[in-house]
């Protein structure tokens, strides 16, 4: 059985994977053997990130890259080409996410939502696809939200993002199923990071109403997204395509 979840040697990128969900996702991965390139845009974060990675025993690189760059995201899937030679699971976890209320909101800011929420998507799938074929297969894991199972009035273009990247996962599934390419969505809830403080000082004000209402009774942290991670990584989900797994504690069912 174990066989089944077995990574060693994969090769994985981790968009947004130098803080947050998205490292928490990346220490899982490297935990269970993969090879982890992980990139942002911050490099002091990067440098940060990579550290702990490596201090933990990873086998990682630390890339600089704007996703909502066509010629950026290329480079860095290039660059993790050359540097460990392949290429088979791609997480898309950058993301940014602020309240603007719709009728105050610019056609700028909609499209720097648009852009580093569901264009980047479009553009690391489709510059990991060929190295995906190449490798005989591959997993792609995209980080949606359940915002979009909910309605947020200050929050629809960041909804109408995610909401494109769960149907956009469900067309690659399809697409590029023929090339035993497995394409799934993950929806997280309330998870402590930078984005959704949860603990401290600059604690989300929504956080104690949420927890209330959860079935679990807590927040999400990073490292409860290392199993899922490993599973939809792994010959384990080799018959999981196109769906949109909802990640959350249970509060998409209380609230």
């Amino acid at each position: 059985m174990n066989s089944k979840f077995d990574i060693t040697g994969k090769v994985a990128i981790i968009t947004g994977g130098n803080g947050g969900l998205g490292l928490g996702m990346a220490e899982g991965l490297a935990q269970a053997g993969a090879k982890v390139a992980i990139c942002g845009r911050n490099q002091e974060k990067i440098d940060r990130a990579l550290a702990k990675l490596r201090d933990q025993g990873a086998d990682a690189i630390g890339i600089s890259c704007d996703v909502g760059s066509e010629e950026q995201v290329n480079a860095m899937v290039a660059q993790t080409k050359e540097h460990f030679g392949r290429i088979d699971i791609l997480i898309n976890n950058a993301a940014i996410s602020w309240g603007i209320p719709t009728e105050t909101m610019t056609l700028d800011e909609w499209n720097h939502f648009i852009t580093n929420n569901l264009t980047s998507m479009f553009l690391t799938c489709k510059a990991c696809f060929p190295h995906m074929v190449e490798a005989g297969g591959g997993k792609i894991i995209n980080v949606s939200s359940i915002v979009t199972k909910l309605g947020f009035g200050k929050l629809s273009h960041y909804g109408a993002a995610k909401g494109g990247m769960d149907h956009m996962t469900q067309g690659l599934a399809q697409g590029w199923g023929k090339h035993n390419i497995q394409v799934n969505a993950l929806l997280p809830g309330l998870v402590d990071t930078e984005m959704m403080p949860c603990t401290g000082p600059n604690k989300n004000k929504l956080v104690d109403y949420a927890v209330k209402r959860t079935p679990t009774g807590t927040y999400g942290r990073p490292e409860d997204f290392y199993g899922i991670t490993v599973l939809l990584s792994s010959p384990a989900s080799d018959f999981i395509t196109g769906s949109i797994i909802v990640m959350d504690g249970g509060i998409c069912v209380t609230i």
